[in-house]
């Protein structure tokens, strides 16, 4: 599923929503180890974290990206298309563009729907320890959910809480977005993203049972009680490229309870993605979630590991 996918609120939508391959252009001869450090400290004029991962034969810029950032977060996209147009090809090796016909999108909405409420007899009452009820009990006290919250799904009473610290504002311009804009505008080559039936995964949303996502409501409920001032400072650490910061913060973990990636019958293998592109003799950009990069045994470790040579902010 594609990247954005990976959290709860955009599941359906990137079925009806996603995009097709873009327009490419002609290759070009790979750059020297002096024009990709160019490209490399161009691209960081952004503030976001960049890293270059040299191999024999290619180079390989990795973007780490971030979903939800706040309004207002200062990063200059501008010097990230520089850096894009010079690029041979980009990747977003994590991404699956999933599609069905509006007929059976219809039949998905309906389903999603009646899933909003429990099944008949059922409570959160019941499927919470007391202690985390209480917390669902303290948030309807303070005007934040409304009566009869307990009859609600968990996975939809979730959104309800993603909703409430997004506010009215949402959220604001992320990198992969920024990028796939820059793509469509100035025709950059990019490597079609695979296509899916959603199928697969919808169904077996469907057939989960409510107890599997309590752990995300769980989550929800802490970011929650942190307020929007936790993603807003999450967001802040990644322009100003303080990874381990970004990668420890507590939407970081909220939003990786809340995947919805264990009912995917198949997950791109994105770090396969990455070494073949170490093997092309050519500049590749890629555009990764910095959690998967930075993260204790993520991919950035793997490579150091491997033998590359990477240059960028530290991330442990």
């Amino acid at each position: 599923m594609t990247m954005m996918g990976r959290t709860i609120a955009i599941f359906v939508v990137a079925g009806a929503l996603a995009t097709g391959a873009l327009a490419t252009i002609p290759g070009k001869a790979p750059p020297s180890a002096e024009e990709a450090e160019e490209i490399v400290v161009t691209a960081r004029r952004s503030g976001i974290p960049v890293w270059r991962v040299t191999g024999p034969t290619a180079t390989v810029i990795l973007v780490g990206a971030i979903e939800e950032v706040s309004h207002g977060t200062r990063w200059d996209p501008g010097s990230l298309t520089i850096a894009l147009r010079q690029a041979d090809q980009i990747i977003f090796p994590q991404e699956e563009d999933f599609r069905a016909s509006p007929f059976a999108m219809i039949g998905y909405v309906f389903k999603l729907l009646r899933m909003a409420k429990l099944p008949k007899g059922q409570s959160l009452r019941q499927l919470m320890p007391p202690e985390q009820f209480h917390r669902l009990v303290v948030l309807r006290n303070r005007g934040l959910l409304k009566a009869g919250f307990e009859r609600t799904h968990p996975l939809h009473l979730a959104i309800e809480l993603h909703d409430i610290v997004d506010g009215k504002k949402g959220y604001g311009l992320n990198a992969q977005d920024y990028v796939k804009r820059a793509v469509k505008k100035y025709k950059l080559k990019q490597v079609p993203i695979p296509r899916r039936n959603i199928k697969q995964p919808i169904n077996a949303l469907f057939k989960s049972s409510p107890e599997a996502h309590i752990p995300c409501l769980t989550a929800s409920i802490s970011l929650v009680e942190a307020g929007p001032q936790a993603v807003t400072e999450r967001s802040e650490a990644w322009a100003a490229r303080r990874v381990p910061d970004v990668v420890t913060a507590l939407p970081t973990k909220v939003f990786a309870q809340c995947s919805l990636d264990e009912y995917l019958a198949t997950k791109p293998d994105w770090r396969g993605a990455v070494r073949r592109a170490l093997a092309e003799p050519k500049l590749t950009v890629a555009v990764l979630d910095l959690a998967a990069l930075a993260q204790p045994g993520g991919l950035l470790d793997e490579l150091v590991a491997a033998g590359y040579q990477i240059k960028g902010p530290a991330w442990k």
